[in-house]
C-alpha cells in the first residue's frame, strides 16, 4: 500500500514537471531563453514519465508471471 501511495506521488510530481515546462515553453515566446529552458524542464519530466511507465510495466509483468506459476 505504500509504494501505491509514493507511485500516486511520483506521478503528480512528474506531472507538474511536464506543466512547469510547458508553461516556461509558452513563455518563451517572449524570450528564446525561456524556451531553451521549458524545452530543457520538458525533457526531465519525459524522463521522469518514462521511468514511471517503465515501472509500471515492470509490477505489471511480475504480477501477470506469478500468477500463472
Amino acid at each position: 500500500m505504500a509504494s501505491d501511495h509514493m507511485s500516486s506521488r511520483n506521478v503528480g510530481a512528474v506531472a507538474l514537471v511536464i506543466l512547469l515546462g510547458l508553461l516556461i515553453g509558452f513563455l518563451g515566446l517572449v524570450a528564446a531563453d525561456l524556451y531553451t529552458v521549458g524545452v530543457l524542464i520538458l525533457t526531465l519530466g519525459g524522463v521522469g514519465a518514462a521511468a514511471l511507465a517503465g515501472e509500471y510495466l515492470i509490477r505489471f509483468l511480475r504480477t501477470h508471471l506469478r500468477s500463472d506459476d
